[in-house]
C-alpha cells in the first residue's frame, strides 16, 4: 500500500502542472467540531456581491469549486439548523486557494423536527443509464430478481432463463456493483433466490465508458442492493409470503451503525419455496415424432449475509472492508413422459419413455473486498480495490429412464444414470482508478489485473442394479485459467453551459489456457489463446434549452464465452438429449451507437444501432438417428436497430403513469461448417407500463404490466406478457409499510417457440407459476438522520459473470 501511495503522489505532482483552472476549497463544521454535510456554498464577487458559482459540500463538509477566475471574493454558506455564514474576503491569484475550516453557529430558531419526504420515481433516465427503482413499485413486492428483470424496460427473459436486451444475449449482470459469480442456469438460480425486499434499484447501462470492464457487448445490468445511509444505529426488517400453487417465504434484516469516524453494517436474508411448471416439447427427427410432457418442480432454500465497515481516517482518506456470501440448496427435477411414434400419428406405436429426474445442488459463494479511497479539495481522487472471490458447486443428477414397448410384449427396458458435477472457481483481482482536474476537465486513468482459475469435473455413471459404474467415455475434468491485464484513460470536459464531451479508450490483453483431462483421448485436450484488444468509447451531450437535452454515444465491447461453454467434452442432459462445449468459441465484438433526446425529464426517446461480430448462439443439432445435442457456436455477424420511447408524468395530483415502448429489428447471418445456413431477421416490440393512484390516508393503488411481442433469433419465440395489481398502506408515522399484490391477474404466464433447421422440427410450449398472491411487511427503526452512503464497486466485475452451471 505504501508503494502504491508513493507512486500515486508522484503522479499527482507530475500531472497537477497540466491543470490551468483555479479551484477554491475548504470545509464546514458546527460548534461541536463535527462536519456539516451538504452545506450550500456560493462564491460571490466582493465589488457587487454577484454570484460567481455555487456548489454543495460533500458528506464530510468538504467543498471544492472549480473554474474560478482571478479576483476578490467572499463565501456564503447555509445549511439546515445553522445560521447563514459570510466569510471574509479572499483573493484568487495564479493558483488554487484552500481556505480555512469555517465553524457555523446553531440557529436557535430552528424547528424541533424537520421532515423531508422525497418519493423516488419508478424510472430515472440519466446520462449513462436507466434506473428502475424497485421500491417505487408495489407490484414488485415478493418478486425475485429474475422476475424484476423481466419487468425492467427493454429486458427479456427467454424460455431457458437467459437474459436478453432487445432480443439479444450478451449483457453482463452485476450485483451491488460486484459481479454475480455465475451465468447460465446458475445465474438464473441465484437471481431467483434474491427477493425484492433486498433490492433498491436495477441500473441498465447500455454503453459504459472506458472506466468499466469491456465485457458485455450489450452493456451492464447492475442490481443495486439496499444500503442504510442514516447516522446512528438503525435498521430495517422485511417479512414476505407468497402463494400460487405452493407457499413461499422470505425474510431480511439490515443493521447499520454510523458516526463521523466509522460505518459498520451487516445483513441477513432467508428465502424458501417451491415452484412448478409444465412443458410440452414436440420434436420430429428423421420422420419420427417425440412428444414429451414435463412436470417440473423447483425447490430452493437460500441463506445470504454480508458484513463490512468503512473507517474514515480523515476528510481525505477512507479504508473499507466488506464480505458477502450466499449458500443455496436447490433441487430441481420432475417427471416426464415421451411418446415416440411415426410422424403424423396421434398415438405411440413404438414405445414410450418415462423419466423421473432429481438434481440436488449446493452452491456456496464468498466475495471479499478491501478498498482504499483518497480525495482532496483540488479534484484528485484515487480508488484502489483488491478482491477475492470463491464459488463452489456440488451437483448430482439422477436420471432413471424406463422404456415401455406398445406393439410387443417385451418387458420394459430400464436405463439409469447418475452424473456428479463439482465446480470450483477462484477469482483474484486488483484495480486502481485515479482522477484529476486537467485541461479544464476531468482526466481519469487506471489499471486492472485479474486471475481466474476454473476447475470443472463431469463424472458420468451407469447404474447397474444398485451399483454406480463410471463411464470412462463420458467422464472428464476441465481446467481453465485466464489472465486479463487492462489499462484505460478517460476524459470529460464541459464547453460553456451547453456542451459536455467524454472520450476514452481501454486496452485489454487476455491469455487463457484450457486443459481437458479424460479417459478417452480428445484432439482438443489443450487450447492456448492470447489476444490484445482496444475498446474506444465516447459521448457528446448538448443542452439545447431548458426542456431539451441531446446525447449521442459510442462504445466497442467484448463478450467472452462462459467457462463451461469452452469445455469440449460431451455430456448427457437426458436419455435423448446431449450437450457439449466448444473450445474454439471466439469472443463477440460489438460496436454500438445511441442517440437520445430528453424532453423536460419526462419524455425520453432513443435511437440505437449495434453490429456484432461472431455472435454466440446455442444450436440443437442431430446426434444420431434418434438423439440430439446442444452446442454453442459463433455466427458470422448480427446487427440491430432500436427505438425506445419512455414517458413518466403525473396526470393529476393523485394519478401518475409510466410506460416504455422498445422496438427493434435484428438480423442474424452465418454459414456454419455443418452446412447450416442462417439468414434470419426479426422485428419486435417490448412494453412496460405502470399506473399509480395515490389515495387518501396513505393508501396507494397500482396497476402494472409488461408485454413482449414474438421475436426470432434462431428459434421463433412466441409473445409473452403479464398484468399485476397491488395496494399499499403506510402507517406508524410512515415507518411501517404493508403491501398486498396479485401477479398475473389474467393468467397469461406462458410462452413457447418453434424452430425448423438441421433436419429437426421443434414446437415447445411452457407454463410457469406466475399467478400468485404476495404479502409483504416492512418496518424501519432507529435513527433517521440521513448521511450520504459511500459508494464503491469491486474490481472483479467481468470474471464472475462468466461462471456457468451445468
Amino acid at each position: 500500500m505504501k508503494k502504491i501511495l508513493s507512486i500515486t503522489l508522484l503522479l499527482i505532482n507530475a500531472t497537477c502542472a497540466f491543470s490551468q483552472s483555479f479551484h477554491v476549497g475548504g470545509s464546514v463544521k458546527n460548534q461541536q467540531d463535527e462536519p456539516i454535510p451538504f452545506a450550500a456554498v456560493s462564491i460571490n464577487q466582493s465589488k457587487d456581491s454577484s454570484l460567481v458559482k455555487a456548489d454543495v459540500a460533500d458528506e464530510n463538509g468538504v467543498f471544492k469549486i472549480a473554474d474560478i477566475p482571478q479576483g476578490t471574493y467572499f463565501l456564503k454558506i447555509s445549511a439546515v439548523g445553522v445560521k447563514t455564514f459570510q466569510s471574509p474576503e479572499f483573493g484568487v491569484v495564479d493558483s488554487d486557494v484552500t481556505l480555512s475550516t469555517y465553524k457555523l453557529t446553531s440557529d436557535t430558531k430552528q424547528l424541533n423536527e424537520v421532515k423531508v419526504t422525497a418519493a423516488k420515481p419508478l424510472i430515472e433516465v440519466k446520462n449513462d443509464r436507466l434506473v428502475f427503482n424497485v421500491e417505487a413499485s408495489i407490484n414488485s413486492t415478493g418478486s425475485n430478481a429474475l422476475e424484476l428483470l423481466q419487468k425492467s424496460p427493454g429486458v427479456q427473459v427467454d424460455k431457458d432463463e437467459n437474459i436478453l436486451v432487445k432480443g439479444k444475449t450478451g449483457v453482463r449482470i452485476y450485483i451491488d456493483g460486484r459481479p454475480s459469480p455465475m451465468s447460465g442456469k446458475d445465474l438464473a438460480s441465484t437471481l431467483k433466490s434474491m427477493n425484492s425486499a433486498d433490492i433498491e434499484a436495477i441500473e441498465i447501462i447500455t454503453n459504459p465508458s472506458a472506466k468499466y470492464d469491456a465485457a458485455g457487448d450489450l452493456g451492464i445490468i447492475n442490481i443495486r442492493l439496499k444500503k442504510n445511509v442514516k447516522l446512528g444505529t438503525n435498521g430495517n426488517v422485511s417479512l414476505g409470503a407468497m402463494y400460487g400453487k405452493t407457499p413461499k417465504y422470505n425474510a431480511t434484516l439490515n443493521l447499520n451503525h454510523r458516526d463521523k469516524k466509522v460505518n459498520i453494517f451487516g445483513a441477513y436474508g432467508f428465502s424458501q419455496g417451491e415452484w412448478r411448471n409444465t412443458t410440452y416439447d414436440d420434436q420430429i427427427l428423421n420422420r419420427v415424432a417425440y412428444n414429451k410432457v414435463w412436470q417440473g418442480i423447483w425447490r430452493d432454500t437460500t441463506h445470504s449475509a454480508k458484513i463490512g465497515a468503512d473507517y474514515f481516517i480523515n476528510s481525505k482518506n477512507t479504508l473499507g472492508f466488506s464480505a458477502n456470501g450466499r449458500i443455496s440448496d436447490h433441487n430441481g427435477g420432475g417427471s416426464s413422459e415421451t411418446f415416440i411414434s411415426r410422424k403424423g400419428q396421434t398415438t405411440a406405436d413404438s414405445l414410450m419413455l418415462f423419466s423421473r429426474t432429481s438434481n440436488p445442488e449446493n452452491n456456496k459463494n464468498l466475495n471479499l473486498n478491501l478498498n482504499y479511497h483518497y480525495t482532496d479539495t483540488t479534484g484528485h481522487e484515487l480508488n484502489i480495490d483488491a478482491d477475492y472471490g470463491r464459488f463452489s458447486s456440488r451437483g448430482i443428477s439422477y436420471q432413471p429412464n424406463m422404456y415401455f414397448f406398445q406393439l410387443t410384449e417385451e418387458s420394459p427396458l430400464e436405463r439409469n444414470y447418475v452424473t456428479k458435477t463439482p465446480v470450483d472457481i477462484t477469482i483474484r483481482s486488483l484495480k486502481a482508478d485515479y482522477e484529476q482536474n486537467a485541461f479544464k476537465g476531468k482526466l481519469g486513468y487506471g489499471f486492472k489485473l485479474s486471475d481466474v482459475k476454473s476447475d470443472n469435473t463431469f463424472d458420468f455413471f451407469n447404474v447397474l442394479g444398485n451399483t454406480e459404474v463410471i463411464d470412462t467415455n463420458r467422464s472428464n475434468r476441465f481446467k481453465y485459467t485466464e489472465r486479463v491485464y487492462a489499462a484505460y484513460a478517460n476524459y470529460n470536459v464541459t464547453f460553456g453551459k451547453k456542451w459536455d464531451l467524454q472520450v476514452g479508450v481501454r486496452a485489454e490483453h487476455t491469455k487463457s489456457l484450457g486443459d481437458l483431462t479424460s479417459f478417452k483421448h480428445n484432439d482438443l485436450d489443450r487450447v492456448d489463446t492470447t489476444y490484445l484488444n482496444f475498446f474506444p468509447s465516447g459521448a457528446i451531450s448538448y443542452k439545447a434549452s431548458k426542456n431539451h437535452n441531446w446525447n449521442i454515444n459510442y462504445s466497442r465491447r467484448i463478450n467472452r464465452p462462459s467457462y463451461q461453454n469452452l469445455n469440449p467434452f460431451e455430456y448427457r442432459v437426458d436419455e435423448l438429449v446431449y450437450s457439449k462445449g466448444n473450445p474454439f468459441l471466439k469472443p463477440e465484438y460489438a460496436n454500438s451507437f445511441k442517440l437520445t433526446h430528453v424532453y423536460k425529464s419526462m419524455l425520453t426517446t432513443a435511437l440505437g444501432y449495434r453490429r456484432t461480430r461472431f455472435p454466440v448462439v446455442g444450436l440443437r443439432i442431430p446426434y444420431d438417428s434418434s438423439r440430439t445435442y446442444f452446442i454453442t457456436q459463433n455466427l458470422d455477424y448480427s446487427q440491430g436497430y432500436s427505438l425506445d420511447v419512455s414517458i413518466t408524468t403525473p396526470i393529476t395530483k393523485w394519478w401518475e403513469i409510466y410506460f416504455n415502448v422498445s422496438g427493434y429489428h435484428n438480423i442474424w447471418k452465418a454459414a456454419l461448417d455443418n452446412g447450416l445456413i442462417i439468414n434470419n431477421n426479426t422485428t419486435a416490440v417490448n412494453f412496460n407500463g405502470q399506473n399509480t393512484f395515490k389515495l387518501k390516508n396513505n393508501w396507494t393503488l397500482e396497476l402494472s404490466g409488461w408485454y413482449n411481442s414474438p421475436y426470432r433469433r434462431i428459434d421463433y419465440n412466441w409473445a409473452m406478457g403479464m398484468l399485476d395489481a397491488g395496494v399499499q398502506k403506510k402507517f406508524w408515522k410512515d415507518n411501517a409499510t404493508a403491501k398486498l399484490s396479485f401477479s398475473d391477474v389474467l393468467g397469461t404466464s406462458r410462452g413457447g417457440y418453434t424452430s425448423n433447421y438441421a433436419g429437426i422440427e421443434t414446437r415447445l410450449r411452457f407454463r410457469f407459476e406466475g399467478r400468485m398472491a404476495k404479502l409483504n411487511f416492512n418496518y424501519r427503526f432507529g435513527s433517521k438522520e440521513i448521511k450520504a452512503a459511500r459508494s464503491r464497486r469491486s474490481g472483479s466485475e467481468d470474471e464472475l459473470n462468466r461462471i456457468k452451471g451445468g
